[in-house]
C-alpha cells in the first residue's frame, strides 16, 4: 500500500512537471496578467466604481483561465499516455491502474491549484498597488476557487475514460459553463413550472453539482463580509463528496478498461 502511494505521489510530480514545460500555464498567466493589468490602469482616471470594476475583471479572468487549464491539462492527461504507449511500462513497475490514476489526478489538481494561487497573487498586488483593499472573503474565495479546481479535475479526469480529448474539452467547459448558470435559471423559472417539470426541476437542482457555489466573486467585489465557517466547512465536505465519487468511478472505469 505504501508502496503505490509513493508511486502515485511519483506520477504527480511527473504530471505537474510535464505541464510545466509545456509552459501552458505561463502564457495564460501572462495573458491574465496583460489583462488585469489594462483594468488596472484605467483606475487611474479616478472615475467612481472603476475599483469594482477592476475587481471584477480581475476575478473573472482568474475563474475563466483557471477552468481552461484545469480543464485541458486533465483532458490530455490519459489520451496522451495511451496514445504514446508510454502506460503500458508504467503499469508493468508493478504500478496498479487505481495508483496510476490517482496519481494523475494529484497532478492535474496540484497544477491548477498553484495557477488559481498566482492568479489571486497578480490581483491582490495589483489591488494593493492601486489602493483598493480586501477583506477576508477575499482569502475565502481563493480557497472555495481552489476547491472547485479538485472538484473539476476530478470529472475531467473521469470523462477522458469514455471521450475522446477534443470532446472531452468541449463537454467539460461547457458543463463548468452550464454548472455556474443553471441553478440560477432553475430558480428564476420555478414559479412558472407546475407538475411533472416542477418536480424534475427540483430534482436536477437538488442532485447536479452547484459550481457557482464555489465563487464569491461578487461578495469580493461588493466588499461582503466574510461568509460563516460553517459554510466554508460545508462547502468543504460538498465538494470531497461530489470529488470521491467522480475518483470513485474513474477508478473503477480505469480498471475494468481494456487498454
Amino acid at each position: 500500500m505504501g508502496k503505490q502511494v509513493s508511486k502515485s505521489l511519483a506520477i504527480a510530480y511527473v504530471t505537474g512537471l510535464e505541464s510545466v514545460r509545456r509552459k501552458d500555464p505561463y502564457v495564460v498567466l501572462i495573458l491574465a496578467g496583460v489583462i488585469v493589468l489594462g483594468a488596472g490602469l484605467m483606475a487611474q482616471f479616478g472615475v467612481e466604481g472603476l475599483h469594482k470594476f477592476v475587481k471584477d475583471v480581475g476575478l473573472t479572468v482568474t475563474t475563466l483561465f483557471s477552468i481552461v487549464i484545469c480543464v485541458t491539462t486533465a483532458a490530455r492527461q490519459l489520451p496522451t499516455e495511451i496514445e504514446n504507449r508510454t502506460l503500458y511500462p508504467l503499469l508493468g513497475k508493478p504500478l496498479s491502474r487505481t495508483a496510476f490514476y490517482l496519481g494523475k489526478y494529484l497532478g492535474v489538481g496540484i497544477l491548477s491549484s498553484m495557477v488559481v494561487v498566482l492568479f489571486f497573487l497578480v490581483v491582490r498586488v495589483l489591488l494593493a498597488i492601486l489602493g483598493i483593499p480586501v477583506g477576508t472573503v477575499f482569502y475565502q474565495a481563493l480557497y472555495l476557487r481552489v476547491l472547485s479546481m479538485w472538484f473539476i479535475a476530478a470529472g475531467v479526469l473521469c470523462l477522458s475514460l469514455y471521450l475522446t480529448q477534443g470532446a472531452n474539452v468541449t463537454i467539460s467547459l461547457l458543463a463548468c459553463l452550464c454548472m455556474q448558470l443553471f441553478a440560477h435559471s432553475i430558480l428564476y423559472l420555478h414559479d412558472t413550472l407546475t407538475g411533472i417539470r416542477l418536480r424534475l426541476a427540483e430534482t436536477v437542482y437538488w442532485l447536479a453539482p452547484h459550481l457557482e457555489l464555489f465563487d464569491l466573486s461578487k461578495k469580493v467585489i461588493h466588499d461582503w463580509p466574510p461568509v460563516p465557517g460553517w459554510v466554508i466547512a460545508v462547502m468543504t465536505l460538498y465538494a470531497i463528496l461530489y470529488t470521491g465519487l467522480l475518483l470513485g468511478i474513474g477508478c473503477l472505469r480505469m480498471r475494468r478498461m481494456t487498454l
